[in-house]
């Protein structure tokens, strides 16, 4: 194992989230992609061992900061204070017989005013704080950093992985990964033949083989083979189709009429 793949062994060992654990969420009316702090707790021990014992953590410092003001809306004057709940916690675990830690802050609004109006206080702001924080220091050790990096923003990403989570809950994986497989033949079936047969101009076609090839990786991961066949599928279909382009207009242009003395 080379140096870079051993430092990267617990991150790619933990890196991949089910599409179980995710669900998609609104914060300050922005779509993200919310991940149950339950999967990473449970990862982390299948990784480290139990809680307390192969990874745990402390919490260095805690606090309640003053947030922005709050004004009535018709008169101008003050209502009061926004208020978050911070954690700084330092989270430590044992692996390849040696302890390491990280730090991360965890934030809560504790106090606010809801989109309707109402005064809130949360009473598990400090509980959410310390989970947020949780959650932050184990992505910084790859748990769940597909969600981090935004792959599920990408379709064919999401595919791949509820593909992965259906083989891995299925009754029969054997039945479940030849249905994908059979799937990922389907559809690079129908790119080489687009591709082949279907777009008249060289450039085009080149645009979408080379469109279709950054998607083929995703698309081979949720059947479970190697992506290099498929690879080769597109590329010599792209070939043809330019080919065929080049053929079809040599064949319209009118013949030179021979010379005649």
């Amino acid at each position: 194992m080379s140096e870079e793949n051993h430092h990267l062994s617990l991150w790619q060992q933990v890196d991949k989230t089910p599409t179980t654990a995710i669900k998609p969420a609104k914060v300050d009316g922005q779509q993200i992609t919310s991940l149950d702090a339950m999967h990473v707790i449970e990862t982390a021990t299948k990784v480290f061992g139990p809680m307390g014992i192969g990874w745990g953590y402390r919490i260095e410092d805690e606090r309640y900061d003053q947030g922005a003001p709050i004004h009535d809306a018709k008169s101008g004057s003050l209502l009061g204070h926004e208020t978050t709940h911070t954690v700084r916690l330092v989270l430590w675990y044992k692996w390849q017989d040696q302890t390491g830690e990280v730090t991360q802050f965890g934030h809560t609004r504790a106090v606010y005013r809801t989109n309707q109006g109402y005064w809130k206080t949360d009473g598990e702001a400090p509980k959410k704080s310390v989970t947020d924080a949780v959650k932050k220091c184990l992505s910084l050790l790859g748990f769940s950093a597909d969600v981090y990096y935004g792959k599920f923003d990408n379709q064919d990403y999401t595919e791949a992985q509820n593909a992965a989570t259906r083989i891995a809950v299925a009754e029969d994986q054997d039945a479940e990964i030849e249905k994908c497989r059979q799937e990922y033949a389907d559809w690079l079936k129908r790119e080489c033949d687009t591709i082949r047969d279907k777009i008249d101009h060289p450039k085009s076609i080149k645009m979408a083989a080379d469109s279709v090839l950054n998607r083929v990786a995703d698309k081979a991961s949720m059947a479970r083979v190697e992506p290099a066949e498929g690879r080769e599928m597109i590329s010599k279909a792209c070939e043809e189709g330019i080919a065929r382009v080049y053929a079809e207009k040599q064949a319209k242009q009118p013949k030179e009429e021979p010379a005649h003395d």
